[in-house]
């Protein structure tokens, strides 16, 4: 069972906890497997756990049924000519619904804006003039990335490892990204292809070098005609280890396939799971008996135990 989607509110949808199948969990967020739940992952994080995970930044959407950008980045052209830059309306964009951990992004948005615009066309710190917004469903999200010279890629959270699809995004739109997460980032896309903001001591002297490129021509197109890639073959390999992982899955017979534990504290912890999303969803509400359960639950989360 491919489940793409892991989460409903911060906790496993109930479908998936009922199935005794294969589970295999397609995950895009920063959130790390449960593997008492799920038998393998494909997901953001590097864990290196016998066969159940694979590694596999930025593509996730290359499960869906829209556009696969990270794919459309190989044999992507950046031979841009001068007149490109007539394509270029706005200095930068700014795109997103909040802020990230320790308000990194929406700090940096605030200095850099206060140094020259930044198109902010998402919920979150919206400066446009009559609050409009773009969405990535109806492509009005890509089209006005294409009309700044930069965009801002700030993660939701600095974790290693943890890539998602904003740079993607922006490469495929043709800008120069400016990022802002994973130190691994440069193991992926050509440092020469981007600003990372985490290569300078402060704000300020990162806004000093987005400021000179911005107005520097050469170098504006110096960076937007480097390659994207530090590996030319990176995307062909990511996707021959996806085929060869999801095929060692489904080569072995079931009872070999299975990966997660479904006895003992195991069993138990899927029994849990499936009552906290019950009582969730609203499906059923259970609650714990016995002073000796009731004290080992004191600090689960209060929304599990709705009162009646």
């Amino acid at each position: 069972m491919l489940y793409k989607g892991y989460f409903n509110q911060g906790l496993y949808d109930k479908y998936i906890l009922d199935s005794s199948k294969i589970r295999i969990l397609i995950n895009g967020e920063n959130l790390i497997p449960d593997y008492n739940l799920v038998d393998y992952s494909v997901c953001q994080y590097p864990i290196d756990y016998i066969d159940r995970n694979l590694y596999f930044p930025c593509g996730i959407e290359a499960f869906t049924n829209r556009r696969t950008f990270f794919r459309e980045l190989q044999d992507k052209g950046r031979d841009y000519s001068k007149e490109f830059l007539n394509t270029k309306e706005y200095f930068a964009s700014f795109i997103a619904s909040h802020d990230s951990e320790h308000n990194i992004r929406g700090d940096f948005f605030k200095a850099l804006n206060a140094r020259k615009r930044v198109e902010s066309v998402g919920s979150y710190l919206n400066n446009m003039p009559n609050g409009e917004t773009v969405d990535w469903l109806d492509g009005s999200k890509e089209a006005f990335l294409r009309k700044c010279k930069f965009s801002l890629c700030f993660e939701d959270a600095k974790e290693e490892g943890f890539v998602s699809d904003k740079i993607v995004k922006a490469f495929c739109a043709d800008t120069v990204p400016i990022y802002y997460g994973s130190s691994n980032i440069k193991d992926i896309f050509n440092e020469k292809a981007f600003i990372d903001i985490s290569d300078y001591p402060d704000f300020d002297s990162a806004i000093d070098k987005i400021l000179e490129i911005a107005s520097n021509d050469e170098l504006y197109f110096d960076m937007l005609r480097q390659p994207i890639f530090n590996n030319p073959t990176y995307l062909q390999q990511k996707y021959a280890e996806l085929e060869s992982f999801l095929c060692h899955i489904i080569d072995q017979p079931i009872d070999k396939a299975c990966r997660r534990s479904r006895c003992v504290a195991g069993e138990t912890h899927e029994k849990f799971m499936k009552r906290a999303v019950e009582s969730e969803l609203g499906i059923k509400v259970w609650r714990p008996e016995g002073k000796v359960v009731k004290e080992y639950l004191r600090n689960t989360p209060k929304r599990i135990f709705r009162k009646k």
